[in-house]
């Protein structure tokens, strides 16, 4: 078992150590952390709460939306979420509130749940166009990291986990 770990993690790093994975990898974790910085800006450090609520409400809506709405064009589903998310946060005085106490997030705090929000953000909606449209701007494999069932799992978890352990009410 031990060695069946150690195999798996060598060509893990085999994988990541090739010069286009790790240029693609490092350009994406920039993507998402200027996307993180842009949401918190946006959103505020106060709302990344409701943001993510919004986030988790939007998807959990487009799941029930009758199949011949969304199949109207390859797009409709990411723009019917994307309208979704933004609606929901304009209109989303007390809707979804939760209310921090004290001086809200500290700022390493703000920065970690803007990046797990700005992934959950980027999976879904990887998730939701057709993958031969996303290939021709990513490869396969860093496409996984986003729209495998287990990366899927992350994004979905993280940021709730995320919440939990710094235990803000």
């Amino acid at each position: 078992m031990i060695f069946k770990i150690a195999r798996v993690m060598g060509n893990f790093l085999e994988k990541f150590m090739s010069s286009s994975m790790t240029a693609e990898l490092s350009t994406i974790f920039l993507v998402l952390f200027s996307m993180s910085v842009v949401f918190w800006f946006i959103i505020g450090r106060f709302r990344l709460h409701n943001a993510l609520i919004n986030m988790y409400v939007s998807f959990a809506i487009l799941q029930v939306v009758p199949d011949n709405i969304v199949s109207f064009n390859k797009f409709t589903s990411v723009v019917l979420f994307l309208f979704l998310v933004i609606f929901l946060t304009f209109i989303d005085k007390g809707l979804f509130e939760i209310h921090l106490t004290g001086s809200g997030l500290a700022i390493w705090q703000v920065i970690v749940l803007s990046f797990l929000e700005a992934g959950l953000l980027v999976s879904i909606i990887l998730a939701l166009v057709p993958k031969k449209e996303i290939l021709v701007y990513i490869s396969p494999g860093t496409l996984d990291y986003f729209i495998s069932s287990m990366y899927e799992f992350f994004w979905m978890v993280a940021p709730l986990l995320f919440l939990t352990l710094i235990k803000k009410r």
